[in-house]
Formats: C-alpha cells, structure tokens, sequence
C-alpha cells in the first residue's frame, strides 16, 4: 500500500479543504494564533512634573503587585500619573499591559463584560472561545492572568462594582476615579489621592509647553495664569495651548483674560478631552439634587475652612446632613477635606458652582443664602471672643439664634483663638458684602467681632479695613454714638499705619464734638487717641497729660475696665519721661482694677503687669522686675499674642544685659526677633 502526502504550495490564508482524491476523513484546520503581548497603554505625556510623592508612594504600595485607587478631581492629572509610573516600571510587566476607559462620554458606566472581552481577545482568547454572559467571562479573565505579570490601568471608574471584575489574579492595577469606590477599598485596595500641583510644579509645567525664553520674559505674567489654573493641569494644558497658537501674544493679554470669572471656565476649555467646564459639568450633572443645591450654596461662602455647622445654618438643615453632603462631594471630588471638620472648593469648582448658582438660583435666594452665613459667623465670632477677651462689650443687635450649632473648638482659648485666626479673611470679606448688600447693621457688627483677634495678632491691614467698613456701616445706619466710636477706632489704624497727622484730625474733630454734646464717654475716648498720637509725635508730656484725664473721666464714669487701660498707657508713657515711681503706682493700679472685674480680662492684666516690670527695670529694681516679666511673658504666651510676648522678652534681654548675661540677652533677643517675623504688623 503506497503512502501519499498533502501538501500546498505557495501562499495560502485561512482554512485549507483537501479536494480531489479523498481517502478517509475530510478535515478542516486554522492557523494557530499569532501571539501578541498587549501593550495598550499610550505613552506618558510630555513635561509631567511634580509628583515626586505620589510617585514614591505608588512605588511602595505597588512593590509586589496589587491594586491602587488614584483619586482626585476631574483634570488633575490622575491618568498621566498612572501613564507615568507605569511607563517607568514597564520591565516588571513582561506579560503586557491593558488599558480601558470605564466611562462613555456621557458619564455613564461602560459595561465590564464589554471590557473582559476586549481584555481576553488581547490576552490570546479567539473571539469566537470568548463566552457570552458576565460571569463566564470573569472566570476565563481569572485563569487568563494567573500567574502573570500584567499591568492594568482603569481609568474613570465609575463603581467599585465595575473594577472588581476587571482585576487581574496577579500583576498591579491602577484605578483612576473621582469618586470614593469604599467597596474597593475595603477589600484591600489603596488609594493615592491626587490634588492640584504646587506652584512651581505648575510653572515647570507650562514651561515645557511654552518654551524658557518666553516664560522667563514674562514670568511675573506666567505666575499669574497658573494661580488662574489653581494648579489644574488640564487647565495649564489649554492655557499652554491657547498661547502656543498665540506666540506673539504676550502672555499678559491671557492673564486679562482670565481675569474675568465669568468668562474664566470658557476660556479654558478647548475642543475635545480638554475642557474644564465639561470635565465640571459632568461631576454636576452625576449628583442627586440635594447635592447640587448644596454644591451651588458652597460657593457664596467667600473663604476656605467652612464646617458642616455654617452648612447647617445656610441651608436650615441638621449638621448631621450637612456632614453627609460635605462628605459626598469629597467623595465626588468636588470638594476637599482640609483637616477634619473643615473643607474648602477648589478655585475652578467654586468658579464653576457660582456660575450654576447665578444660573439657577434667584437672587433673593442667594441673598438669603449670604445673610444666614454671615449671621452664624457673627455670632460664631462672638462665642469665640468670649473665650478670647471675655471681658471685652461686644455689639450684638438680637440674641444669638437657638438653631444655630457650633463646632467644639470654640471653648478653649487657644482653638478659639485658631479659629479666628483661620476664618479672620471670611470675616472680612463677608462684612465687606454684607455693607454692599445694605445691611450695614450685619457689616458692623462682623467687623466688630473682629476686634479682639486684631489687636492680640495686630493684623494691622485688615484692622484699618474692618474699621473703614464698620465707619461706613454706622454712617450708613445712622447710628451717631456707633460713628464716632467707630470713627475713634479708625484714627487709631490711622495711628497704627504711622498717619499720626489723619488719626489726630479724626480726634481733634471727636473731642469737638463729644464736649459739645455733652458725651464724657466719647470725651475720654478723643483725649485717650490724642495721647497715643502724642506718644507718635515723641511728646510724652502732653502724652502723660491725655491719659490722665482719660483715666479721670472713666472713674468718674464708673468705667473700671476703661479706666484701668488709660492708666497702662500713663505708665508706659511715665517710664519714658523717666518718671518711674509714679509708673510704677499707675501700673500698680491698673493692675488692681483689671484683676477685680466681674469677667477676667487676662490680656489686659498681663499688659498691666508687663508695664509694671517695665517700670522696676527701669527704676533699677531687677529684682522686682525679672518676676514680673517672666510672668506677662508666660501670659502673653498662653493667650497667643506673639507682639506683646516679642516686647517681654525684648524687656528680659534688657534684664540679662544688666546683669551681665550676655547669652541669655542674645536668646531673649533671638526670641523676639523670630516672633516679629512671624507676621506681618
């Protein structure tokens, strides 16, 4: 019996049929798969910068494989990170890398089934072995990968539900999202949250897309439009864009442009992926309405730091609601978690919230919005002064609401004093709107409450503003006694700032008229800022004589706590003339009136006593003043009051010098140069 072979010649695609002669079975053959290693992901884009943590941190949690969540808000670079790093630790993923984007264009979710067969086609499964249903693809993708080193990267993940699946065995998996995904989290992923860049990362960036030279020729114009990107990459790309089409353009007629926040978000948005308004729109439009509205609220709020009590008052809800909607925008990425407590809106979403709520809301709405904020912040403001300078009259025109809730760290003095501190610009800017919204009651009254921390931290701009709006605001609301006692504290800015010509015309003009009305109050109050313009003009005589008529005039009144303050400045100005017995009994005195108020006042008692040291050092006696001064220095210390701590140990510098300790006269004088510097009187 003869052996025949088949054989074909020449090129040939597809199954091969045996014709002609047949002896036996006819069969049918295709070609083995060619395979390919999947290497999906794009390249890295060009001049990433400035992710040298998250980097670091994606190195650690990314060692020996596993799964990472990148989250952070739309635009900020969360897949160029991925894009990065992995491009970086290609050679540990020899068995390729995949790629899909979980979200279609409209936001909805693509489905995993669609992505696990894309996957098992590129891993080798021919497409017709590929099952039909979910959860006979999932088991093929799990035997696929085990044992593989593969790397994956998922961006835009929509549910924890629809990345679950889409997991390999083995091999790292990077996830990309602006939403919380906790279910993948609690089954042991970890997340690198991604935020805007740093300044000098963001001016690298645009650097690389604009060229050195340019940037260096207008870098003052350069370091303008990042602050307007707010550290958005996808908003420096199109700001980068629209100057490299541009390139005689100076970066200054941008800078204009986007000076206008209306027009802001439009101007950086170009065709197609590089849209902020889109990337915006498409977080808003995924919220359920409760969190529209409350986006839309956040952004009358003119400062960062808002709590869930001010979200509370502004919207007439509990605190715990408004916790759980300040929550779910973090967890959308719409807003950020500063420190527990406290949250802020990124300068493009707020920009782009306000938008929506000039769309959306009527403007008695947002008015109404803007009064209840201010309301709680002034009665927030007056909780946290009588922690502060509980002794201190505040101008309050109605009780404090009953519905209003406060956060916890307005009862000690030091977190009450942060508290100020840390909301000190909303204060200002919302007595600045409220004056522009004609409620000039609500504006003196926030520009009031201000008072205590300026004069502890001496913010000595933002004194003179809140004194020019509550003068305008009393003014306004025709309220005489409010005015010139607003127009006192004005002088005193004046003062301040060194205008000693302005603040003595201002008190010149006060005295005037209180006598002239009969106003021994307002009398006492002009004589007290002519001393002090007195002591700026180096005349202490006529200083000393002021504040001794000051101090007369307030006994006379009954005014103890007024009183007790003409006399510190007597003292003080007692020492200068070199008239320290009689410093020392007015200082003395202060001292005893202070201590004896119905509501401590412990700032005041420890200038007193500080005054009082000063006098014993200054009469010689060192031994009365080292105890005196190492106790206003440990007063001023616990009250937060960096100016008059600055001034005790300038004092004790002297002490040591005269007693021949050089080194602790540098140390003292150490201390209070660093405590100067710490901010800007």
């Amino acid at each position: 019996m003869s052996e025949h072979a088949n054989s074909v010649s020449g090129g040939v695609e597809g199954a091969v049929v045996q014709a002609g002669s047949v002896h036996g079975n006819v069969y049918i053959s295709q070609p083995a798969p060619i395979p390919v290693v999947p290497r999906q992901l794009s390249p890295p884009p060009a001049g990433f910068v400035g992710r040298d943590a998250e980097v670091a941190r994606l190195d650690e949690l990314l060692a020996d494989g596993g799964v990472v969540v990148l989250k952070g808000p739309g635009g900020v670079g969360k897949t160029a990170l991925a894009l990065s790093w992995l491009a970086r630790a290609c050679k540990r993923f020899p068995d390729g890398q995949l790629h899909a984007e979980l979200a279609l264009p409209t936001g909805e979710p693509v489905a995993p089934e669609d992505v696990l067969g894309q996957f098992l086609r590129a891993l080798g499964v021919p497409a017709p072995q590929v099952p039909a249903g979910l959860a006979e693809r999932t088991a093929l993708y799990r035997s696929v990968t085990t044992g593989k080193s593969l790397a994956v990267l998922l961006d835009d993940a929509v549910s924890a539900a629809q990345v679950r699946v889409l997991l390999p065995v083995s091999g790292v998996t990077v996830v990309t999202t602006r939403r919380a995904l906790l279910g993948l989290l609690a089954t042991g992923a970890h997340v690198v949250p991604v935020g805007p860049l740093p300044a000098e990362p963001a001016l690298t960036l645009l650097e690389a897309r604009i060229g050195t030279e340019r940037l260096a020729a207008e870098e003052e114009a350069a370091r303008d439009l990042v602050g307007f990107c707010g550290g958005l990459p996808i908003a420096l790309c199109v700001v980068a864009a629209r100057a490299a089409t541009r390139p005689r353009r100076p970066l200054i007629r941008l800078v204009a442009e986007l000076a206008d926040e209306r027009a802001r978000l439009d101007r950086l948005s170009a065709e197609g992926d590089l849209s902020v308004r889109s990337t915006l729109d498409g977080a808003y439009d995924d919220l359920p309405a409760d969190l529209r509205r409350l986006y839309r609220a956040l952004s009358l709020h003119p400062g960062d730091g808002f709590g869930p009590e001010v979200v509370a008052a502004m919207l007439a809800v509990g605190v715990d609601t408004a916790q759980d909607g300040l929550d779910a925008l973090v967890d959308a990425s719409l807003a950020e978690e500063l420190e527990e407590g406290s949250y802020r809106l990124h300068d493009l979403v707020r920009v782009h919230a306000h938008g929506l709520a000039l769309a959306e809301d009527s403007e008695d709405e947002r008015a109404g919005l803007v009064h209840r904020i201010a309301r709680w912040y002034v009665y927030a403001t007056h909780r946290a002064n009588r922690m502060v300078m509980p002794a201190r009259a505040i101008i309050s025109s109605e009780p404090e609401p009953a519905e209003f809730a406060w956060p916890r760290c307005l009862t000690q003095h030091s977190s009450a004093l942060d508290w100020l501190e840390a909301h000190r610009t909303t204060l200002l800017a919302l007595a600045k709107e409220a004056l522009g919204r004609s409620w000039p009651r609500l504006a003196l009254e926030l520009a009031d409450a201000l008072q205590p921390l300026l004069k502890l931290h001496k913010h000595r701009a933002d004194a003179f503003a809140s004194n020019e709006i509550a003068l305008r605001a009393a003014e306004t609301a025709g309220d005489p006694a409010l005015r010139d006692r607003m127009r006192k504290r004005l002088a005193r800015a004046h003062l301040a700032r060194g205008e000693w010509q302005i603040a003595q015309e201002h008190a010149a003009d006060l005295l005037q008229a209180s006598r002239a009305r009969g106003d021994r109050r307002g009398e006492a109050g002009a004589l007290k800022t002519l001393g002090l313009v007195a002591v700026e003009r180096g005349d202490l005589d006529d200083a000393a004589t002021s504040f001794r008529a000051t101090a007369e005039i307030l006994r006379s009144l009954g005014r103890s706590r007024g009183e007790a303050l003409a006399l510190i400045n007597l003292s003080e100005a007692l020492v200068g003339l070199g008239r320290h017995e009689a410093a020392i009994e007015e200082a003395g005195r202060a001292r005893r009136l202070l201590s004896t108020l119905g509501r401590a006042d412990p700032y005041n008692v420890a200038r007193a006593v500080a005054v009082l040291g000063h006098a014993h050092l200054a009469a010689g006696d060192l031994t009365q003043a080292r105890p005196l001064l190492e106790h206003a220095l440990t007063a001023f210390a616990e009250l937060g009051s960096d100016h008059e701590r600055a001034r005790a140990h300038q004092l004790l510098a002297q002490l040591a010098r005269r007693v021949g300790d050089d080194d602790q006269a540098r140390r003292h004088e150490d201390l209070a140069r660093t405590l100067l510097a710490t901010r800007a009187w």
